[in-house]
């Protein structure tokens, strides 16, 4: 979702787009968008206006936002998830599994993350925009 706002944002780029616009591209409510689009500015990827006439915008050109810099604005718990729960102590499996399993997740979130940097957002704009 945070990826389709900023292409949203880039394609209109002398603009300021509001929530409910940005919403109903992505057909999901304007609290979802407003609160997607709050990480992005705590990451200084979109400038945030309040008001009625107010909206967002990108913070930076296209070119200098990756993939990666949006992926790691809104995303904190990264790609994989551990079960939450305390192992069960009476089976080797539920006490050994993370550690058979870190190094595997912590290789492909290398891999993801070092691919996310090399795609922009003027990429995928222009990429869009050949199609739309």
């Amino acid at each position: 979702m945070a990826t389709h706002i900023m292409t949203a944002l880039g394609l209109r780029r002398n603009e300021v787009i509001n929530s409910t616009y940005l919403a109903r591209s992505l057909n999901t409510n304007p609290v979802v968008v407003r609160r997607i689009l709050g990480e992005l500015r705590k990451a200084g990827l979109v400038h945030t206006h309040a008001g009625r006439s107010g909206g967002s915008e990108l913070a930076q050109s296209p070119q200098s936002i990756t993939l990666y810099e949006i992926f790691s604005a809104v995303e904190d718990s990264g790609l994989f998830a551990y079960n939450p729960n305390d192992p069960n102590r009476q089976c080797a499996l539920s006490c050994e599994i993370k550690s058979v399993l870190t190094p595997v997740f912590l290789s492909v979130t290398n891999a993801v993350s070092e691919r996310l940097k090399g795609i922009n957002l003027a990429d995928l704009i222009a990429k869009l925009a050949r199609k739309m």
